[in-house]
């Protein structure tokens, strides 16, 4: 099953959840797009010819895709706006710099970053790094709120393949950065993973989350919000 279809299965399972709203479900019909010749070569020059085999289960049928999802209670929620990775490639780049970044941050995101994935309007998004006339496979995530640019350690099949799992829930991208989550910077954003990954082995049994849970542990067991005990984790009050 290819990727846009893989969302729409995820999608139908949110719909079929009690005590989820779905907001946007934008995914478009049909199957992917075909790789035309400029398409071949557009991700072959930016991550070399091996890599054209393995993206084309990912590829979508449509520019891009939005889904955006709550809890009732708003206790947990989601959203993704995915770019195509064909579109994010031709795409021009971020359309601003963050002057609070260091300088070579800021000459990154000026002149190699193009918009793979976001959340509109939380100040979070993932890219692709791109730079001119070199091959990079990069992705880095950008966190306006917490002046981070920051690259991560997965690459763009294991993104996706985490995005899905999680729903377009927030912040499971920091699992997968080199950052001290035990910083009282964090403490908040600990919180809300903590309540996200107790409620979806309940909520979606069918998946499997002990992985991000087991790596939640080995990066949180030192956060103030973090308690272990006898069963799920728990937020401390």
């Amino acid at each position: 099953m290819n990727y846009q279809d893989r969302v729409r299965a995820h999608v139908e399972e949110l719909r079929s959840t009690s005590d989820v709203v779905m907001r946007t479900s934008e995914i478009g019909s049909g199957p992917p797009r075909a790789l035309s010749a400029g398409d071949v070569a557009l991700i072959g020059t930016a991550w070399g010819d091996d890599a054209v085999e393995g993206v084309q289960d990912y590829l979508l049928s449509t520019d891009h895709i939005h889904v955006t999802w709550h809890s009732d209670d708003h206790y947990i929620y989601g959203e993704f706006a995915l770019k195509d990775l064909r579109n994010c490639l031709s795409d021009y780049g971020l359309p601003y710099v963050d002057e609070r970044l260091p300088p070579e941050k800021r000459e990154l995101m000026g002149t190699e970053l193009k918009t793979l994935e976001e959340a509109p309007g939380s100040g979070r998004l993932t890219a692709l790094r791109v730079p001119f006339g070199a091959q990079n496979r990069e992705l880095w995530l950008y966190d306006m709120n917490r002046e981070r640019l920051e690259p991560l350690e997965l690459d763009y099949q294991s993104y996706l393949e985490n995005l899905l799992l999680m729903k377009g829930a927030p912040f499971w991208q920091y699992l997968f950065m080199d950052v001290d989550l035990c910083d009282g910077e964090f403490q908040t954003m600990v919180s809300q993973l903590d309540r996200t990954l107790e409620a979806f082995p309940i909520l979606f049994p069918d998946h499997d989350y002990s992985r991000l849970q087991e790596r939640y542990e080995e990066r949180c067991s030192r956060s103030p919000v973090f308690r272990r005990h006898k069963g799920p984790w728990t937020i401390q009050s």
